[in-house]
C-alpha cells in the first residue's frame, strides 16, 4: 500500500495563528478545535456527530469553538440542526465549501485538529485520508480515532488515537491537549518530522521502486 501524501511547501507556511485567524475571520480569543473536509462521505458519517456532541460536554468551556471546514449545504444544515439539539449553536461555527488554497491557513489557525472517523470496513481497511497528511505538516496537535487504517501513519508519538465513535473520549482528548502545552509541541513537531516521509516526491519514488524491483523479479 502507498498511503496518500501531501506538498509540505504548501502546507508547512509560515503565517501565524493570529494572522490566519484575521485573514479567515476567526475569532482571535477563543480556542478552536478545526476539522477540514467533507462531513459525511458516501452518505456515511465521518463523526461530526461525535464532535458536536462531545463539544456538548465541554459547555463549562465558554472559550471553545468547534470550527467545521467544508461540507455540502444539506450536511452543514443538518448538522447545525445537531448542534442546536445539543444547545451549542453558538460554539459551532461551519465555514462551507472553500478554496483549497486557503486549507492551509485554517490549519494554521486552530489549536487543536480533529478527525473522529467512526469504526467500519470502509474507514479501518480502505482509506488514505488526505487530511491526515494536511494536518501533520501544519504543525498543530492532531487527535484521531484509533483504526488501522490510520496506524499506518499516526501514533501515540504523534498524535493522541481515540477510542471510535466515543465524545467522551474525544472531548477528554481535547482537554489534554489545550491545558497540556508541552505536549502538544511535542506530538506536533513529531507528527511535522513524519510528514517528511509522506511527501508526493517520496511517494512516487517508493511506487517506482517497487515496479523496478517487481520488474528485475520477473526478468530474473
Amino acid at each position: 500500500v502507498a498511503p496518500d501524501a501531501v506538498n509540505l511547501e504548501k502546507f508547512n507556511i509560515k503565517i501565524s495563528k493570529e494572522d490566519a485567524r484575521k485573514k479567515l475571520g476567526l475569532p482571535p480569543d477563543k480556542k478552536l478545535v478545526g476539522y477540514v473536509g467533507m462531513l459525511r462521505t458516501l452518505g456515511m458519517e465521518k463523526g461530526i456527530d461525535i464532535a458536536i456532541e462531545s463539544l456538548s460536554q465541554l459547555k463549562d468551556r465558554e472559550d471553545l469553538r468547534l470550527v467545521l471546514v467544508g461540507g455540502h449545504p444539506e450536511d452543514i444544515e443538518f448538522y447545525k440542526k445537531s448542534s442546536e439539539k445539543f444547545g451549542i449553536e453558538n460554539s459551532v461555527i461551519f465555514t462551507g465549501m472553500t478554496r483549497h488554497d486557503l486549507i492551509p491557513e485554517y490549519l494554521k489557525a486552530f489549536d487543536v485538529l480533529i478527525a473522529p472517523f467512526p469504526e467500519n470496513e470502509h474507514y479501518s481497511f480502505y482509506m488514505s485520508p488526505l487530511k491526515i497528511f494536511e494536518y501533520m505538516a501544519s504543525g498543530r496537535p492532531i487527535i484521531s480515532t484509533d483504526l488501522p487504517s490510520l496506524r499506518e501513519v499516526l501514533n501515540p508519538d504523534n498524535s493522541v488515537l481515540v477510542a471510535p465513535g466515543n465524545a467522551r473520549d474525544l472531548g477528554a482528548a481535547i482537554l489534554m491537549v489545550l491545558r497540556d502545552g508541552n505536549f502538544s509541541k511535542n506530538i506536533s513537531s513529531k507528527a511535522l518530522a513524519d510528514a517528511h516521509e509522506y511527501t508526493w516526491i517520496k511517494r512516487a519514488g517508493r511506487i517506482a521502486d517497487f515496479l523496478e524491483n517487481l520488474s528485475g523479479h520477473e526478468s530474473a
